[in-house]
């Protein structure tokens, strides 16, 4: 196991004669259970946290009212807040049907499976956790790091935007504010695909946090905006599919319960259609049924855990195409 991973450049070699979305499924298919008893323990994890923290928030105030979107987002508020009850659609890309919460844990882990495959080695589940185990503050750290180095320019510039919409636009001119919110936008996703790779470097090569980033820049390195599309792309296709499953899962809740009766016409109607371009209808219950938060918390979970295999074999193959010659790799 110690050498498993000694040559990388096998592996960086493998033929590119296939469509690489096409690959990327064949080999979800075929690594389908072990992928999946790897992620067991975060999604466990991931399932107790939000079930509890929701569970929580029910009980500690049970006269809130509370929001259900087609994008996934379960929001409570006060009794004395503003929000008004019912039904409301509106237009624009929703984060929460972006990411995956929780289960970027697993993409280390997920990441040797792959690796592990490509060389033809045999890998347990108590194998990757373990190996795992061993670079855990350096993955749990991470994000906190890389969230320090993005966070003080893009707060910097919201505040500016903030400003700008309080005091000199007053709701009149978008451009004053728009423009520092794109820059904060733009200087995110710079970094989140120049650092996309560093899980890779530090499960594959055993590299500590900063060593990792940098060799995730070196490795993105000339190929930037070749990543950007793809993982565009594959963001995308990660709405359309969030989207269309709490979309038929609330229109389910429209039929069944008559709470949700409201949401019927409207998910019936074209509208169902425009959530898969940036479209949103959300409800707003004072009384929202712990089962509809149960189903739609626990639904959020699976969506992540299907699609965090995507997201890893992907960010591997990308690494493993940009790895270079085996002397570059460090073994595990």
């Amino acid at each position: 196991m110690q050498n498993a991973l000694g040559n990388i450049g096998d592996t960086a070699a493998m033929p590119q004669h296939q469509g690489r979305v096409p690959r990327i499924f064949q080999e979800y298919r075929n690594h389908f259970g072990l992928l999946w008893r790897v992620m067991l323990p975060v999604i466990v994890v991931s399932l107790v946290f939000n079930s509890t923290f929701f569970l929580v928030a029910k009980l500690a105030n049970p006269e809130a009212l509370w929001r259900l979107s087609t994008s996934g987002n379960i929001t409570a508020f006060g009794q004395l807040s503003a929000t008004p009850i019912g039904v409301h659609s509106s237009v624009g890309f929703h984060g929460a049907t972006f990411g995956i919460g929780f289960l970027w844990l697993a993409m280390c882990p997920l990441s040797l499976i792959i690796i592990y495959q490509h060389r033809e080695k045999n890998v347990t589940f108590g194998e990757v956790w373990r190996l795992t185990r061993r670079k855990a503050l350096s993955i749990l750290a991470a994000w906190p790091l890389m969230l320090l180095v993005m966070g003080a320019p893009v707060l910097i510039l919201i505040f500016i935007a903030g400003v700008l919409e309080a005091f000199l636009i007053q709701g009149t001119l978008m451009g004053p504010a728009l423009l520092p919110t794109l820059i904060a936008g733009a200087i995110a996703v710079y970094f989140l695909v120049k650092w996309s790779l560093y899980n890779q470097c530090i499960i594959i090569e055993n590299l500590s946090i900063v060593a990792a980033l940098r060799r995730s820049s070196e490795l993105v390195r000339g190929r930037w905006g070749q990543l950007f599309s793809m993982y565009l792309l594959l963001t995308l296709g990660t709405m359309v599919f969030t989207t269309a499953v709490f979309g038929l899962t609330l229109l389910f809740f429209s039929v069944v319960a008559s709470e949700f009766a409201p949401l019927r016409e409207v998910l019936q109607s074209g509208k169902f259609f425009g959530l898969f371009v940036g479209g949103q209808v959300q409800i707003t219950l004072p009384d929202a049924p712990v089962w509809g938060i149960g189903v739609m918390v626990t639904l959020n979970i699976l969506i992540n855990a299907i699609l965090a295999p995507i997201w890893a074999i992907v960010t591997t193959h990308l690494y493993m195409e940009r790895a270079g010659t085996p002397e570059q790799a460090v073994s595990v």
